[in-house]
């Protein structure tokens, strides 16, 4: 995969291999919430399994689900470095593929995030399903661009998800920023310090500011930019095109950077490995690649 070699730099960087790699399982699914009208919400899962394929069985033990929020008008595919990172580290990813369109609700989209990470608990209790028994109770919703505003409300929906992770934010209908004033569980916010699309001051560090979390941490990516989040896709890159600064470092440089951080911050809350908080902070209060504002330190 064209990311593997950055996450080997990772895995080697961070010391966080664990006693076992797992191949990437992947279903298609349809669930019906029936308190939105009998809303069909579509997503793909990527989940732990000891063979690669489609419907494959899970992986035997209790793994922790990150909801993955795409960017405006862009195709969940192109976020395939989160789940084929996450995905052997021992998490199921699930990734919504609704509210593509061009006038997206912004409000079902998080309510949608929300859904799912209650819907795929619920799933462990199931005989028969694929995720039976194999799903923690801990979860974090996770997004891009719309999809990262879209996790503040979908945190603000759900108040049983562990944790939050924003890339690159941006405002929504109903309003994200407003939303991160009732949320007081942990959160990593980043940006790109070039972004154009969402630029920090108007997005990403007013939301950071709101949280009423007791740990919080922005990391602003020095050169990184908003569509660098993501694998190459048309419709962010067009967007970004018309605007100025663009990125002074690598797509890969970017991604590298947000790995290094996002798994050892999620196996400290997620999975409750304090030691992996201590490689979360050392990464981020030792190098110059971040602007870091945080108002706690992880750890044992």
């Amino acid at each position: 995969m064209r990311y593997f070699f950055y996450l080997l730099l990772f895995l080697s960087a961070t010391n966080s291999l664990s006693a076992q790699s797992f191949s990437l399982g992947h279903v298609q699914r349809a669930f019906v919430d029936s308190s939105r009208a009998n809303r069909n919400v579509t997503c793909e899962i990527y989940y732990p399994s000891d063979i690669a394929g489609d419907n494959v069985s899970a992986a035997t033990g209790s793994f922790p689900v990150v909801v993955i929020g795409h960017g405006f008008v862009m195709s969940p595919s192109v976020y395939d470095i989160y789940w084929e990172a996450l995905v052997p580290e021992g998490y199921i990813v699930v990734v919504p593929t609704t509210e593509g369109s061009l006038f997206p609700s912004h409000d079902n989209f998080g309510k949608d995030m929300a859904f799912l990470v209650t819907q795929l608990q619920s799933e462990a209790g199931v005989n028969g399903s694929l995720f039976w028994n194999a799903v923690a109770t801990t979860s974090a919703v996770m997004g891009h661009s719309m999809g990262g505003g879209a996790a503040f409300l979908a945190m603000n929906e759900n108040p049983s998800i562990t944790a939050l992770v924003a890339m690159a934010p941006a405002e929504t209908n109903p309003s994200a920023i407003s939303a991160a004033s009732t949320i007081n569980r942990p959160a990593l916010i980043f940006s790109g310090i070039n972004d154009c699309v969402a630029p920090p001051a108007e997005h990403q560090i007013p939301m950071y500011e709101a949280l009423s979390s007791g740990c919080k941490t922005y990391l602003g990516i020095v050169g990184g930019d908003h569509c660098q989040f993501a694998s190459p896709n048309f419709n962010c890159t067009f967007g970004q095109s018309t605007c100025s600064p663009q990125a002074t470092i690598s797509a890969a440089d970017q991604q590298a950077s947000i790995l290094n951080n996002v798994l050892p911050w999620l196996d400290y809350y997620l999975k409750g490995i304090c030691t992996q908080g201590e490689v979360f902070q050392s990464n981020v209060s030792n190098t110059t690649s971040f602007e870091l504002i945080q108002n706690c330190n992880l750890g044992c």
